[in-house]
């Protein structure tokens, strides 16, 4: 079975500012027509058998916030901080967009439960965590994309496990990994807590990047290292040298940082509840097509939906059933487990 897990909130959020210019009856419409583009154009291109939206819930990431209060704080706070510069018709707009991108949301997930796409959205859990999970667990014949450019998700790529980066359409496998990026892919979370994250407001260590790693222990390209080894090594380093780096008196204290960043960054170990660890095992295993295949619901209601929403309009294609033709795989794999599935409780 080949899967193809969405990283919904990053798809959404990055449609609705690339398209920002995109409306339909007035209203803006880039996030939601945009992500149903998205997955319409990937879709395309590999035969999946099952596609699977995992969102971010209300107040997701709060397990982080709790140990490292500065976690994704300054998203919050810039606006905060801009708002003091900033007139109410300014003040309003932000909200206003905010309001926005939650209302597309909403309408994305409509249309994606008429399309047999499968959905997990929990409260305080990010989708970071719930598509970890699902991967951690994942069944022995099961092949599976993830569909982000979060570089988080490097840390879950093996033999069966790859990234397709929504901006360039680049499919990142543990075989081209270090190909693409200079260094073997056991080395993505260790890199990771050096460099920290500036979009979630991770702190890492400082002046620490990959091209300081790079030059001081030019077997980190090729082999494995831990945070012991680094310590280790900068500590023999250091005392080999005349001139003392500055750099490796940072590596040499920096364990406290690291496995700080270590318990906020590592996807291995996900942040979850007992609700969050029962919704991904569920929507692994449940039935979306239904008991009754007389249903009302199917890509002809998407379609529908898609006409009154004035997107028609926006589709290259003249014939918007050629706009849905990819989603058809899905339905007809859905349907199909679904009636396994039933056969098998009769037994």
């Amino acid at each position: 079975m080949k899967t193809i897990l969405v990283d919904g909130n990053y798809i959404l959020k990055a449609n609705f500012e690339f398209r920002a210019s995109m409306f339909s009856k007035g209203e803006h419409c880039g996030g939601s027509f945009g992500f149903l583009d998205s997955i319409r154009s990937v879709l395309n291109k590999f035969m999946f058998d099952r596609c699977i939206v995992m969102w971010d819930g209300m107040v997701g990431g709060k397990m982080r916030h709790d140990i490292y209060p500065p976690y994704k704080e300054n998203r919050n706070k810039s606006f905060e901080m801009d708002s003091y510069y900033m007139t109410d018709e300014l003040i309003d707009e932000e909200k206003r967009k905010k309001y926005t991108i939650l209302q597309q949301k909403i309408k994305v997930k409509n249309y994606l439960e008429e399309l047999f796409i499968r959905q997990c959205e929990i409260e305080e859990i990010e989708a970071d965590d719930l598509i970890a999970k699902y991967v951690l667990d994942k069944n022995e014949d099961e092949e599976i994309i993830i569909f982000s450019s979060d570089k988080d998700y490097y840390q879950l790529i093996d033999n069966k496990v790859s990234i397709l980066r929504p901006k360039d359409d680049l499919l990142i496998t543990k075989n081209n990994f270090k190909e693409k990026f200079g260094y073997v892919i056991e080395n993505v979370l260790t890199l990771r807590c050096f460099e920290g994250d500036t979009s979630d407001n991770i702190s890492g260590v400082d002046g620490i990047a990959f091209t300081t790693i790079k030059k001081l222990f030019p077997r980190f390209c090729d082999e494995e290292y831990t945070i012991d080894r680094i310590i280790e090594e900068s500590v023999q380093l250091y005392s080999s040298l005349k001139k003392k780096p500055k750099s490796l008196e940072k590596l040499i204290g920096c364990r406290k940082i690291f496995e700080r960043n270590k318990r906020l960054m590592n996807l291995k170990e996900p942040f979850l509840n007992k609700q969050a660890i029962k919704e991904v095992e569920d929507v692994r295993t449940c039935v979306i097509a239904g008991h009754d295949q007389n249903v009302d619901r199917g890509i002809d209601n998407a379609i529908k939906m898609f006409h009154k929403d004035g997107y028609n309009k926006l589709a290259w294609e003249e014939n918007v059933e050629y706009f849905f033709r990819p989603f058809h795989r899905i339905v007809l794999r859905e349907k199909e487990y679904t009636k396994m599935v039933l056969e098998e409780n009769k037994e």
